[in-house]
């Protein structure tokens, strides 16, 4: 049984605002379904499980309201819209899953066909984008080690996105209990985790982190320096896992900049004017524009979503999708020197590290393309049809 809330704000909520708490609220239980905003954003509503609808509600409206007072009247800044934004199309609706991207599990999927054929095209198109800066390569390991997590604030920041890496405990006993346990199940027994040993990784949710890790008590040229970097990442996001557009294992291309201030935001600046003709030769209607969620924050997350808003320190690439939905396919993150101080990094002669890195979700590319554009390559821009691989 569910049973439907309505919640009323003291003040209608912002669309930034609105944004933030429809992502955030699937954290407040699973059992919560079909959140949205009606009454032009002065009421909430949602389903919930009866048995906890009350606790729930109250839970939901404190989120609610913590986020509309921390970013209180904060309007977006955009910076850049392309020309499809003024008649945008969509060929498909946006709904399911293109045949060929097979669902594997929670948040995993399968790419071949036309779908892992643009996923290649993009590959390549933002690798070929940091070598614009003769970066260096990278390619990095899916697991990171917690302490490297703490050390960026992620364990105390984003706890509910961590995927933990476990393992059986170096024990003869334990080890023949858990064989026999599953001897004749076909998934892990409910009490599995009784015979781990506290995790010492976890799977990366950011390629960038192992960049900063890398330079770990180490100065870097005060001309700075530029990596080009590819990895798995895995963040868990509960109901907020749809299709492409949100997993819990996807891939991520990053441009990461290391060393001054004046450097990080030059290159940053310089990187969003390079993404302009190639959102405009993809054909895309979208818009690069402040972002409404943190790349990094802390317990006092709404605080630190207003600093980064009012400070511009993250903007998104946001695609349009059928039905007027949104998705940020890549965002352009200035960290300060956050990372710098974290990692005891210094520029030659200027103090600690200032960061910024372009994180491009290339799953995420594929869906927006797929849907603004279709399946069909005769369909597709110019652009990509000639660089596409047989």
């Amino acid at each position: 049984m569910t049973r439907t809330v309505r919640i009323a704000l003291p003040a209608a909520a912002p669309e930034m605002a609105q944004e933030e708490i429809l992502k955030q609220i699937a954290f407040v239980s699973r059992g919560i379904a079909g959140p949205r905003f009606v009454e032009s954003g002065r009421v909430l509503t949602c389903e919930v499980p009866e048995a906890r609808a009350d606790a729930l509600e109250q839970a939901i409206a404190q989120l609610a309201t913590r986020t509309v007072r921390g970013l209180r009247n904060l309007q977006r800044k955009i910076v850049y819209a392309s020309p499809r934004m003024e008649s945008p199309s969509f060929v498909d609706d946006g709904h399911g899953l293109h045949p060929d991207v097979r669902l594997l599990g929670t948040g995993q999927v399968a790419l071949s066909g036309v779908p892992l054929r643009l996923f290649r095209y993009f590959d390549r198109a933002f690798e070929a984008m940091g070598l614009l800066w003769h970066a260096e390569s990278v390619l990095t390991p899916a697991l990171i080690p917690t302490r490297v997590l703490a050390k960026c604030d992620y364990l105390r920041s984003f706890p509910q996105y961590v995927t933990f890496a476990c393992h059986l405990h170096e024990d003869s006993g334990v080890i023949d209990e858990f064989r026999a346990c599953h001897q004749d199940r076909d998934d892990l027994d409910a009490r599995a985790l009784d015979s781990m040993d506290v995790p010492e990784a976890c799977l990366s949710p950011a390629v960038c982190y192992h960049v900063y890790h890398l330079h770990q008590q180490t100065t870097i040229p005060a001309e700075g320096r530029v990596y080009n970097v590819v990895g798995k990442c895995f963040r868990y996001e509960s109901s907020n896992i749809t299709d492409l557009r949100r997993l819990w294992d996807f891939t991520m291309r990053e441009v990461v900049f290391l060393g001054s201030r004046d450097y990080v935001l030059r290159e940053r600046q310089r990187a969003i004017e390079r993404f302009v003709p190639f959102l405009e030769a993809l054909e895309l209607a979208c818009e690069i524009r402040t972002a409404s969620d943190p790349f990094f924050i802390a317990p006092d997350a709404v605080s630190k979503t207003y600093f980064q808003l009012s400070s511009e320190t993250k903007y998104e690439i946001s695609a349009l999708l059928p039905g007027s939905d949104r998705l940020a396919v890549g965002s352009f993150n200035y960290h300060s020197d956050f990372f710098g101080r974290a990692f005891d990094t210094d520029v030659e002669g200027g103090g600690a590290m200032h960061s910024v890195c372009i994180g491009l979700g290339v799953e995420r590319w594929v869906h927006a393309f797929l849907a603004q554009h279709g399946a069909d390559p005769a369909r597709w821009p110019a652009a990509v049809r000639e660089k596409l691989e047989p």
